[in-house]
């Protein structure tokens, strides 16, 4: 169903703080996962069940602290959960995706609210800028506007954001458009069949996009060529006489870009117990047959395994470069070689729940496919 949400007085986010308050309130469901804004303007991932609380909510704050999929799977991989709508940007729909057809997410009793996405900040950078909190609707559209991937003030957005071709979002259930639009009065709203008798106070009406198609089209050939532009420079690193390990030479395996990527779901993790803390003799030998060692070492391995793990499934939502204290494009690095890996599989992660991810099925046929006998 096609219909819009009255905007009052100019204001975009209360309307949606409007919204995300009338849904709990008719019950349509029990909680709600978004951002909070904390007085101080800076905002946080929150699961609500008091719509009072939802006041604070600001979905629009171009600021991602966490990829939102992996707190989603932490409220439905029981399967015994409440009915959740979950507010997330596009690669945390795909994320969430992922998680789902690895058995780490629900989404029975999850309604999925999407916005289409300009772009986010790196978040220490962006509060610097936005000191009260004041950041509105307007300015959050202008990171769309800036084809040169600079955002307001100077502020670049993050390096996966510029590299995005999927900020229109899918799969989602409720879908607040933004792209192509003048939200000033109206913010339109395409909602699932499913949904149409719980959102039928807001009416059914024809909301057509004017100019999204231009505006959409440049920012997707700007962003692609940035991408093509970053996977080039990764992937000469990796053919110079360094190869890949020198683009981790200063990781200091800290772990940051696993803890936080929305695909890493282990629970007991071979890299999270002792397996890696040898004995001295172990180091001792070890540098004595090379006649130096790196200390810690193992790092490359813990990459590589990541890489074996989750590089199917790597939605490039960059995360894992926001986390890297020694600034390493972690997440340009894995979307070079994940997409490799993808192609060779002709799989796109998070973009159709109803395909398996390759390596976790067995078809009798694959290997014929390829040339083997």
């Amino acid at each position: 169903m096609n219909t819009f949400i009255p905007v009052e007085n100019g204001d975009a986010l209360d309307t949606v703080r409007r919204f995300l308050r009338k849904l709990m309130d008719d019950q349509v469901v029990d909680a709600v996962f978004c951002s909070l804004r904390t007085d101080g303007g800076k905002v946080y991932p929150s699961v609500v069940t008091d719509s009072s609380h939802l006041n604070q909510a600001d979905p629009l704050t171009p600021v991602m602290t966490i990829n939102g999929a992996r707190a989603v799977s932490s409220l439905t991989r029981s399967g015994d959960q409440m009915r959740l709508a979950a507010v997330l940007r596009p690669c945390e729909i795909r994320g969430l995706l992922e998680l789902v057809k690895l058995k780490q997410a629900s989404l029975e009793n999850t309604t999925i609210i999407s916005v289409d996405c300009p772009g986010t900040y790196e978040a220490v950078e962006f509060y610097e800028f936005d000191e009260r909190g004041k950041f509105g609707l307007s300015e959050f559209l202008q990171s769309a506007s800036r084809l040169d991937g600079v955002g307001i003030e100077g502020l670049e957005l993050r390096e996966a954001c510029q590299m995005c071709t999927q900020p229109v979002p899918e799969h989602t259930d409720i879908h607040l458009h933004l792209f192509g639009f003048d939200t000033s009065e109206n913010i339109p709203v395409t909602a699932s069949d499913k949904l149409k008798a719980a959102l039928e106070f807001l009416g059914e009406n024809e909301a057509k996009p004017e100019g999204i198609s231009t505006d959409l089209q440049e920012m997707l050939a700007v962003r692609q060529e940035n991408r093509q532009g970053k996977m080039a420079e990764i992937q000469a690193q990796i053919d110079s006489d360094g190869g890949f390990c020198d683009l981790f030479d200063t990781c200091i395996r800290c772990h940051n870009c696993m803890t936080v990527c929305p695909i890493c779901y282990c629970k007991t993790c071979l890299f999270r117990t002792q397996a890696f803390d040898h004995p001295p003799e172990h180091y001792y030998g070890a540098a004595r047959r090379k006649g130096a060692l790196r200390m810690l070492p193992d790092t490359i391995l813990f990459h590589l395994t990541r890489l074996n793990h989750m590089g199917l499934s790597c939605v490039s939502c960059g995360m894992c470069t926001s986390a890297c204290p020694m600034d390493i494009p972690v997440g340009a690095i894995f979307t070079t070689i994940g997409s490799k890996v993808q192609a060779a599989f002709d799989y796109s992660p998070g973009l159709n729940i109803e395909e398996p991810i390759p390596l976790t099925t067995f078809k009798a046929d694959e290997w014929t496919k390829i040339g083997e006998s």
